[in-house]
């Protein structure tokens, strides 16, 4: 298995693709909601909340993940 693959599969869990979906869908709810009609230039674009939701969902998956994982090693 090459090194690209390993990579991947460490960092794109099945958690870090149910937080970014989760993340857009809520971005994009909160545009729908609100964001459409600010003068905000990524609030404006639903392609640019969605994609804001998206690496929100990943970063905070990511620090819930390693945090879990600092506290298991410590044990």
């Amino acid at each position: 298995m090459s090194k690209s693959n390993d990579f991947w599969k460490k960092n794109l869990t099945w958690m870090h693709l149910a937080a970014m979906a989760l993340g857009m869908v809520l971005a994009l709810l909160y545009w729908y909601k609100s964001g459409q009609f600010s003068d905000n230039i990524l609030k404006k674009s639903p392609v640019l909340m969605a994609l804001w939701g998206v690496l929100t969902g990943y970063i905070l998956i990511d620090l819930v993940k390693s945090s879990k994982n600092r506290d298991e090693k410590n044990e």
